[in-house]
């Protein structure tokens, strides 16, 4: 069926049989629901993501003391990942005289807000009806993995966005005729942006799989394969400027080295296993719990491919390939996710778009069933399991309020053997941030939300049932983010009054950290210092000044006890123990190496708090 003057807004109107929304609207109602979900709460509290700490730490290190060209991690080069994600926070930061974390994690939440347009114009690209990329924006704007990944300001979210905005730029010139190179080098700069996000890694879990769909669908396609060389001139251009002045910046040292240690780092993950990472098969069936509360129509999307369909209009060739596109890009990441030893959901944040382009195909199939036909039981019972998912929902928060309400048990953080009871004590927080009457009321608004969707489903008014789908899952997601970025206890880092207190006894006297022993990032971070790291051999022939005492912190066990007892030795020194930091797994102890010709003063000793261990005043250790 073609539109009278074949303009693809025409072709959308007849597709729906309702006016089509126009793109700068269908944008603005993106962003306007994705915003509350990342904004809320963004900066309240304390970092205590590792992942993000890796990054915040560089971040103030670049804009407190200059580190631009290449991020440093304790003022130590980091090769390990590329800048920039270090860049933009910190150059919003300088912008704005302020490091604060609602400054350093908006990039994330505008970035997760541009994928979810990208993910509506790859929707636009592969189908002729523009409600399917908006269905999947919507959807991908309240997974739970990805609200999450679009709050921390880490590597992911800057990766996932300029993948998938290169993505879109390269499928446009494969797709589409007019344009097409300008589209390729649109797509390759993006991708280029990405390899500086996070290198060349991750982008390959969505490009490659893109490759095979090429060899499937368009493999005699000349046009298809100049884009994709046009592609990768444009991202060399846009990343290889970077390495070069590294190289010529920092030599061989570092420059000429930053792609082999990105390959060992990847080869290291698939080759050495380990048993701090999750190594299970099952990796691949986190996707279905990463996506919640889409988890049903993604498990219905990864079967629309295979099934026959009775739609009206039925799809034309272009959506059928943007079906198997979807499908492939998604399976196929997921098993190349499976090599790397080391997995993790973030990992997997590229292929979330395509997840929800999948949710997007479903949605869209039934709002296009014909009227006439049947709704078929394996239908009907994804359709009755939707509306399901909120009643059960609704009830269990209620169930669950409840039963915190009458815990009284406070929470047991170590018990490796937890009751219902215990558990429960952990959830207090949320029950004080919005009430038991209020979770009771969000519960009951759930479960109405749910028999709404089963009546609005079986009606076939399939375009009302998924906008009270999303708001439902909006005001769920709004709610426990809420709770949680809110809820005392949640956001507060077990390091930062620790560490003040650790700095407040040092003064204005370097705390060194020793080479091998790795300084734990919370503790980096809230220094607001660089701690100096400093090799034994290097701290046994340095003078330090014999009236000032030397401050270390390592551990006080092994090779690195027997490195701070070398160091007291060389230096004509006793040591003391005045302060312990214990992160519930492993302790880092502060050493005070003073001169033997004084005395401790009374009292050199910290006193403890919150997860401070404190030395009993014989603390002085002698050889």
């Amino acid at each position: 069926m073609k539109s009278p003057n074949n303009t693809p807004a025409a072709d959308a109107k007849l597709l729906t049989g309702r006016p089509v929304i126009s793109h700068t609207a269908a944008l603005l109602l993106i962003a306007a629901f994705a915003l509350p979900l990342y904004l809320l709460a963004l900066g309240t509290g304390n970092a205590r993501d590792m992942m993000e700490l890796f990054n915040l730490v560089p971040i103030r290190e670049a804009y407190r003391d200059g580190h631009w060209l290449l991020p440093t991690l304790g003022g130590l080069p980091r090769m390990k990942k590329p800048p920039l994600p270090v860049w933009i926070p910190a150059g919003l930061g300088m912008l704005l005289h302020t490091d604060s974390l609602w400054v350093l994690r908006m990039p994330s939440a505008i970035l997760g807000v541009l994928t979810c347009w990208a993910t509506y114009a790859i929707g636009n690209t592969m189908s002729r009806d523009r409600i399917l990329g908006l269905f999947s924006a919507i959807a991908l704007a309240s997974m739970v993995v990805f609200i999450r990944q679009s709050r921390l300001a880490s590597y992911d979210i800057y990766c996932t966005a300029f993948t998938t905005i290169g993505f879109w730029g390269l499928l446009h010139a494969i797709e589409q005729r007019k344009r097409w190179i300008g589209w390729a080098a649109f797509g390759g700069a993006a991708l280029g942006l990405a390899v500086l996000s996070k290198g060349p890694v991750n982008p390959m879990y969505a490009l490659l799989p893109l490759g095979l769909w090429i060899l499937i669908f368009h493999r005699r396609s000349g046009r298809a394969y100049l884009a994709i060389l046009i592609a990768l001139i444009a991202s060399i251009v846009v990343f290889s400027p970077w390495l070069f002045a590294v190289a010529v910046r920092y030599h061989a040292q570092y420059g000429g080295n930053a792609w082999l240690v990105w390959t060992h780092q990847f080869t290291r993950y698939v080759g050495a296993p380990g048993k701090s990472y999750t190594q299970s098969d099952w990796y691949y069936f986190g996707m279905l719990a990463w996506v919640f509360p889409w988890t049903i129509a993604l498990m219905a999307g990864l079967a629309v491919p295979f099934l026959p369909t009775n739609s009206d209009p039925a799809p034309d060739e272009t959506e059928k390939r943007g079906r198997w596109l979807f499908w492939i890009v998604l399976v196929a990441g997921l098993v190349l996710l499976t090599i790397p030893h080391q997995k993790k959901q973030r990992y997997a944040l590229q292929q979330f778009p395509f997840a929800a382009l999948l949710i997007g195909v479903v949605w869209q199939e039934f709002v296009r069933l014909k009227r006439e036909v049947p709704i078929e039981k394996p239908a009907g019972l994804m359709l009755a399991a939707q509306a399901i998912l909120f009643m059960g929902t609704g009830v269990g928060f209620a169930v669950v309020a409840i039963l915190t309400a009458l815990s009284h048990r406070p929470p047991v953080w170590h018990d490796s053997h937890w009751t219902l009871m215990q558990a429960l004590s952990l959830l207090k927080p949320a029950l004080g941030t919005l009430t038991l009457p209020g979770w009771c009321l969000l519960a009951a608004v759930l479960a109405c939300a749910g028999v709404l969707i089963w009546r609005l489903e079986f009606n076939r008014r399939f375009i009302a049932a998924f906008g009270v789908f999303a708001v439902a899952s909006w005001l769920l997601m709004l709610s426990v983010n809420w709770a949680y970025f809110t809820g005392r206890g949640y956001q507060i880092s077990r390091y930062r009054q620790p560490t003040r207190e650790m700095m407040a006894i040092a003064g204005r006297q370097h705390i060194y950290t020793l080479t091998g022993d790795e300084i734990w990032l919370g503790v980096l971070y809230y220094a607001n210092h660089i701690l100096p790291i400093e090799s034994p051999l290097q701290m046994q022939q340095r003078h330090f000044p014999s009236d000032r005492p030397i401050f270390i912190l390592t551990r006080d066990k092994g090779k690195f006890l027997q490195a701070v007892h070398a160091i007291a030795r060389s230096q004509h020194r006793r040591i003391r123990i005045v302060y312990r930091i214990n992160d519930g797994h492993h302790m880092q102890t502060l050493f005070k190496l003073m001169p033997r010709s004084k005395r401790p003063p009374l009292g050199d000793a910290s006193h403890a708090t919150g997860n401070i261990a404190t030395p009993p005043g014989s603390d002085t250790l002698k050889k």
